[in-house]
């Protein structure tokens, strides 16, 4: 039988697949933090009690693998490199679980593994990797004159969303941060996929459209345009 919500995949993830003396990142439930704090994902919340989140696995997208495993441990938790593998292990663990349990369909499958992976199942966007520190390089011979309109997330259940040419100001991997003309406060952390975030250079205006989750913005649809 099918787990009937999120919050029973955790539980039932947990009793089959003990890690004796795990904690935290292991059984992830660093993961199960990101979703409840940044995921965008509907919770419960009663006195005394921790958020209980509503609603089945579909809740999960694929994205959301990713985005723990490149921003939320790293920049959230301090989480170290061998941190980041482990938990790397055990979502691809959780995800086989699911699988298994009948909780998501092969494809949903296939998806949350291209994600949890990174580049390694990245297909054509990496038909030609470049070398280490080749990002400007590549980034020169892109075709900069035209422009490039490109979706990479399907929008869930929002608080806000967003949409204008930004002027980027800061570029890290996986996550780019932005002003709107006119000024105001700056914007971010947007989080896109790492291919968005090598393309890009502080000073770059470039349109896009967000949706707000959390305490950061994902990235709907970007177009790109350089002067």
């Amino acid at each position: 039988m099918r787990p009937r919500s999120l919050e029973d995949c955790f539980v039932e993830f947990r009793r089959d697949i003990a890690i004796p003396g795990s904690a935290g990142v292991c059984d992830v439930g660093w993961f199960r933090e990101f979703l409840v704090r940044h995921g965008g994902l509907k919770t419960l919340a009663l006195p005394g009690r921790e958020p209980q989140i509503l609603g089945g696995v579909e809740a999960v997208q694929c994205y959301h693998f990713s985005q723990f495993l490149e921003w939320y441990l790293p920049a959230k938790r301090d989480a170290s490199a061998g941190q980041i593998e482990e938990a790397r292990v055990t979502l691809r663990r959780f995800n086989e679980w699911l699988l298994e349990a009948q909780a998501i369909e092969p494809e949903v499958f296939e998806e949350n593994l291209e994600s949890i992976l990174g580049e390694d199942l990245s297909g054509g966007l990496e038909a030609s990797p470049a070398e280490p520190g080749d990002d400007d390089e590549s980034d020169e011979h892109a075709g900069f004159s035209i422009p490039v309109e490109q979706d990479f997330y399907v929008p869930g259940e929002y608080a806000s969303t967003l949409s204008g040419e930004f002027t980027l100001t800061k570029v890290q991997k996986g996550i780019l941060y932005g002003t709107l003309p006119g000024g105001g406060d700056e914007i971010g952390p947007i989080l896109v996929d790492r291919t968005v975030s090598s393309g890009h250079r502080v000073g770059d205006r470039v349109h896009l459209s967000l949706g707000r989750a959390g305490g950061h913005w994902n990235l709907l649809s970007e177009g790109r345009r350089r002067e």
